[in-house]
């Protein structure tokens, strides 16, 4: 097997493994995108002979197309590596937080794919038939629906139904200890768990917001990281609790969540602490639900006064940052709340305690000055 070969085929596979994200999780994707690079530098200068010659001979049909297609592919996979490294939580951990860059970054995956296929596709068509031109636009345009069905049903749907995540509570919430400047801090969570009427065999999947602990427990994404903050700064933990329980079904309360919006109807929140005031700092963790915060999340910033108090806003999401829920809590919180959200992608938690720890010092550093 000759050295292209085998190249090719390493490049193939790290590319449909760095495509199954929610089940590598951050760090080893970071790692895999690594290689992934290094792989396609090496493909690269094994065809270097391709660049010396584009200014060579006559271009006939499948030339043009091949050498369109090799471009856009080279365009494409420098902006993977760019939004990637921007992006990026462990290896680079630049800082930058972009939100937008981490969307750009699976879209320009996907049309990764369908330059790929498009490559293949171009390579093996005999382009001297008649029918060449139509069976390559065909197989083009299948490749772009395969890529679009990929990304908005097939990997969600995988990823909802059957990556289940289970923690070891010890590994991955006790961590590193930030210094909040004797400041009186709560940390209020909302959470599926303990909100969710939930049948015997639900399925604890991080896109569905549920995690098994070491004692096959089921606990919330946002209950999760409430617990690491709370072992960061050594605040009290506040669950906020509905008196109405939501389905069992992930589906369910994505539909129940929906019909709220748009009623604007808040729920009824029991169990909650008479009144905040020995508490100067509020780090609020909550999921995003179309593209805000959760109903109780609202009903809870309502029922409070935030005046000389911060707020801080930690937010779990399935791909969309922090939405619009940053504005929202200014608009029904009466508290200074801060402009730069810790925004954590859901299959990303079990990883994140260094993350959260070095946000929290940029946090209260800024805060202090």
């Amino acid at each position: 097997m000759s050295k292209k070969i085998i190249i090719d085929v390493m490049a193939g596979l790290l590319f449909v493994i760095l495509l199954g994200y929610s089940f590598t999780g951050g760090q080893l994707h970071e790692i895999l995108g690594i290689l992934f690079a290094i792989v396609i530098i090496f493909h690269n200068i094994i065809n270097r002979k391709w660049y010396s010659g584009l200014k060579k001979g006559n271009y006939s049909k499948k030339r043009k197309i091949v050498t369109v297609i090799n471009i856009a592919l080279i365009i494409d996979i420098a902006a993977i590596v760019l939004t990637g490294i921007i992006s990026s939580r462990y290896l680079f951990n630049t800082g930058i937080r972009i939100s937008i860059a981490v969307q750009t970054h699976a879209a320009l995956a996907l049309i990764c794919l369908v330059l790929i296929i498009s490559h293949i596709l171009v390579h093996t068509i005999d382009f001297t038939k008649k029918s060449s031109g139509k069976l390559f636009v065909r197989g083009t345009v299948i490749a772009m629906i395969l890529a679009v069905l990929l990304y908005t049903w097939m990997l969600p749907y995988v990823k909802r139904h059957f990556n289940t995540v289970k923690i070891n509570c010890k590994e991955v919430i006790m961590g590193e200890h930030v210094d909040a400047d004797n400041r009186n801090i709560v940390i209020v969570y909302f959470t599926r768990v303990g909100n969710s009427n939930f049948e015997n065999d639900v399925d604890a999947v991080s896109g569905a917001s549920l995690l098994l602990n070491e004692e096959d427990k089921l606990m919330g994404n946002s209950q999760v990281i409430a617990q690491m903050v709370g072992d960061a700064v050594a605040g009290d933990l506040v669950s906020i609790n509905v008196e109405a329980k939501y389905p069992s079904s992930y589906a369910d309360t994505v539909s129940v969540a929906s019909n709220e919006l748009k009623s604007g109807e808040l729920p009824t929140l029991i169990e909650m602490p008479e009144n905040l005031d020995e508490y100067d700092t509020v780090v609020l963790v909550y999921p995003l639900w179309w593209w805000t915060i959760p109903k109780p999340v609202e009903a809870f910033l309502k029922s409070y006064d935030f005046s000389n108090k911060t707020v801080i806003p930690i937010v779990t999401h399935g791909g969309s940052g922090a939405g619009d829920s940053v504005k929202d809590i200014k608009s029904v919180c009466n508290g200074t709340v801060i402009d730069n959200p810790l925004t954590i992608y859901c299959g990303d938690i079990p990883y994140c305690r260094d993350i959260v720890s070095e946000w929290l010092k940029e946090v209260f550093s800024v805060s202090d000055k």
